[in-house]
């Protein structure tokens, strides 16, 4: 029999094992980031003095620009308006890979019941998104994560892109609130089968009118069908979303692990592109499901194309390996090789720099860098924009040889002078990627 839990009891036992787990937990610590800007109102506070419609910005000091942006929205139940928080630790990991993080907040349920979340949510990508020139963020390259009601969030922002009736009015209007990449862990989806799912042992009883679920819609659940169904992230499945992974630990006390076997199962009907990854044994907390002790246990079901594969263990949840999801749905590739050419010559040479995907996602527009050993100054180039500032070298794409798609490669040339020696650059990065370096 289910027990009935208070608002109170609900709300306390989620916030209480959340910020017990909570995701500096299993960062490293901070690393210094370019640039920190905090308490960015993307729209005005509603109502006034609330947290909900501010966000915080992290600009690496590596890394290639214009920037891809990592979205970050710390879970709560819904019960805080203050989600940016731990976007902090979150930079720590991505800004020295050359990307951009956001730490976003929207209004709680206490303030405002769906669907001012989302409203709130695509409110911020639109903003970033019209703003991206002012902190060098590339607009064609955003992805988005979060925990718990924040991986909620990041799978209603990442499924219902272009869903007029969930773009609200807030803030910045006009502008796409699409994110091109997700990544969601322990996610809530369809609320009225939580019940059903809940552990042998127990959970929470999601059909109170206390609980989170009713608090953030409005009313009981089990009573506004509809109005749940609006919420629930499956509702905007298709095949033209982009790339959704998700991950969920088997022994989740309180969102129930078949929330994701439900959402992958609709993802795959529709032919869509999801990478899920069920942990044995982990409950509601990023250390369990990212806890090394469970390597090689999890089971990892990949479905694009209609296609589906699974696998034991053969995914890692590990950040090197988000990344590399992340950086495949943004379309940066993965992993690359460079071939240097150069010709002999005294005081000046031409050169050559081609560039080959070795990875399996395409990439679509490309930044070469370097750094001469010598004083090696370019003097024209092309196939390419060059530019140099001291030893460090910057190569762009012109557009019309922007793609590389796996497999494929790209070349282009400069002219340059030099005294004494002529040496070989030590590496080269594409798109902040390190190459590796074959011979001519």
């Amino acid at each position: 029999m289910q027990a009935r839990i208070t608002k109170a009891m609900i709300v306390g036992m989620a916030m209480t094992m959340l910020a017990a787990v909570g995701v500096s937990a299993v960062f490293a610590p901070p690393a210094h980031a370019a640039q920190v800007i905090t308490d960015i109102s993307y729209a005005p506070a509603q109502p006034a003095g609330s947290r909900g419609h501010m966000l915080d910005l992290y600009l690496p000091s590596t890394g290639i620009t214009p920037r891809p942006l990592l979205i970050w929205h710390s879970g709560s139940a819904w019960s805080s308006d203050d989600g940016k928080t731990g976007a902090d630790a979150i930079a720590a990991v991505f800004n020295p890979l050359g990307f951009a993080v956001a730490g976003v907040s929207v209004r709680s349920s206490a303030q405002a019941i769906f669907p001012a979340q989302v409203h709130d949510i695509k409110a911020a990508i639109r903003w970033l998104r019209a703003n991206a020139a002012t902190y060098q963020i590339d607009p064609n390259r955003i992805a988005i994560m979060g925990d718990s009601s924040g991986g909620w969030l990041t799978e209603m922002a990442t499924l219902s892109g272009g869903v007029a009736a969930l773009e609200g009015t807030i803030g910045t209007t006009g502008v796409s609130s699409a994110v091109q990449v997700g990544l969601a862990f322990y996610s809530p989806t369809d609320f009225l089968q939580m019940n059903a799912q809940n552990l042998p042992t127990g959970g929470l009883d999601h059909n109170s009118p206390a609980s989170p679920e009713s608090l953030l819609v409005g009313c009981p659940i089990q009573t506004c069908p509809a109005t749940v169904a609006q919420a629930n992230p499956m509702t905007y499945v298709d095949s033209n979303d982009p790339p959704l992974m998700f991950l969920h630990g088997q022994a989740d006390f309180l969102v129930p692990h078949g929330q994701s076997v439900l959402l992958y199962n609709k993802i795959k009907a529709q032919c869509g592109d999801a990478t899920f990854i069920s942990v044995p044994g982990a409950d509601h907390m990023m250390p369990q499901v990212m806890d090394p002790a469970h390597y090689g246990m999890q089971t990892v079901r990949t479905t694009t194309d209609c296609t589906e594969t699974v696998g034991t263990g053969t995914l890692n949840p590990t950040w090197a390996n988000f990344a590399t999801f992340l950086r495949g749905g943004l379309k940066m590739g993965t992993s690359c090789e460079v071939t240097y050419a150069r010709g002999s010559g005294s005081g000046t040479f031409n050169g050559s720099v081609t560039m080959r995907n070795t990875g399996t996602t395409p990439i679509d527009g490309w930044t070469v860098t370097w750094t001469w050993p010598g004083n090696q100054q370019i003097t024209s180039a092309w196939s390419a924009t060059v530019t140099q500032s001291g030893t460090q070298v910057t190569a762009r794409d012109l557009g019309y040889n922007s793609y590389i798609g796996p497999g494929s490669s790209q070349s282009f040339g400069f002219t340059a002078s030099f005294t004494g020696t002529n040496g070989i650059p030590a590496q080269f990065k594409l798109n902040d990627i390190a190459c590796t370096t074959v011979p001519a």
